[in-house]
């Protein structure tokens, strides 16, 4: 074993758990938005749903572009 390689400094070490770290933080962000984007439609899909379920017991019926 080389001691003197670079992958055993301390400096190139941290430096690479921070670019590491930068790089988990930046993914999280977009797993979020991900996330938050699939779970609010998948909220807006079932409010549809359900207001289209409550106006067809009333007798009443969207109307939409599909006859």
């Amino acid at each position: 074993m080389n001691s003197q390689s670079p992958i055993y400094s301390l400096k190139f070490t941290i430096s690479w758990i921070f670019i590491y770290g930068l790089i988990v933080f930046i993914l999280w962000q977009f797993i979020q938005i991900f996330l938050a984007i699939y779970i609010g439609l998948w909220v807006l899909n079932l409010l549809i749903e359900v207001v289209e379920r409550l106006f067809l017991r009333f007798g009443k019926r969207i109307i939409t572009v599909e006859k």
